[in-house]
């Protein structure tokens, strides 16, 4: 049986597909800190084909003071303006680090399992750690004092924040205590003093070493996503010697995105390594 739309139907068919937001990963500008900020959910809302990950998203989206929020658009949108895609002014743009970071929510179980406490190092704006407060969890970002508005997202989401770097061999903040979880999402601190060379076995190992043994609680969990940081110009490959120590330890491994999550009865000594000793408070 053929269908007849009238006039005011295809008016209204047509009005209805241009309300849907367009896919935004499907735009060449990424992100878009200025636009409102329920536009930008609803339109990254679409990238989202898992309804575990869409509920988690909503989730943290529904939390965010918008308010608030129009405060730190206006408060920066001069340097924004100035700014291009590369500058972290693009992490205003809450949206597609929501939909981002709500995979690795999924990934670590933040919405099937009890409360426990989180600690982000190098947290930046606190977006993962916004999913988790949102799901439940006590949180805690540790991370360099600027640039500014990294600290005024962190404290629209109300996160506890430690500020301070990782430093070679040295200990983190008194105030960075032990966490049920200790997350490393996308890390930049792996670099040698004096000579900025990028951190190999050795360092990452005593790294690894010391916050096992100062600041996570047994059972516990240690999560590692590395950057590109290995090759030539530093941003060809992942570190993968890292990717297989840590496979050889039990972590499970995911090789697409160099991820490496570690479930921990006792600390890691990671013997076979002749690991930089770290100091301790």
């Amino acid at each position: 049986m053929a269908v007849v739309l009238n006039v005011k139907s295809l008016r209204a068919l047509r009005k209805d597909r241009q309300s849907k937001p367009s896919r935004p990963d499907k735009d060449p500008e990424t992100y878009k800190p200025l636009e409102p900020l329920q536009e930008r959910i609803a339109a990254w809302r679409t990238v989202i084909e898992d309804d575990r990950q869409r509920a988690i998203y909503d989730r943290v989206a529904a939390s965010v003071d918008e308010d608030r929020y129009r405060a730190i658009q206006q408060k920066y949108a001069d340097e924004i303006r100035q700014s291009g895609q590369r500058a972290t002014t693009k992490y205003i743009d809450l949206a597609p680090w929501f939909m981002i970071h709500s995979r690795l929510a999924m990934l670590l179980d933040l919405d099937r399992r009890a409360p426990c406490s989180i600690l982000d190092i190098g947290s930046g704006g606190g977006q993962f750690l916004a999913i988790a407060k949102a799901l439940g969890h006590r949180t805690m970002a540790f991370d360099l004092p600027e640039p500014d508005h990294y600290r005024d997202l962190v404290a629209l989401f109300g996160i506890e924040r430690v500020e301070g770097g990782v430093e070679f061999r040295k200990p983190l903040s008194p105030a960075v205590g032990r966490f049920d979880l200790i997350v490393i999402n996308g890390q930049v601190f792996d670099r040698l003093p004096k000579t900025g060379a990028r951190w190999r076995l050795p360092e990452w190992a005593g790294f690894i070493r010391y916050l096992c043994a100062e600041h996570l609680n047994y059972p516990g969990e240690l999560f590692i996503g590395l950057n590109k940081s290995d090759g030539p110009t530093e941003k060809e490959e992942f570190f993968w010697p890292l990717v297989d120590l840590a496979e050889r330890h039990g972590a499970s491994v995911d090789r697409q995105y160099a991820t490496m999550h570690f479930t921990l009865e006792k600390p890691l000594t990671l013997d076979e390594i002749d690991a930089v000793e770290w100091n301790r408070r």
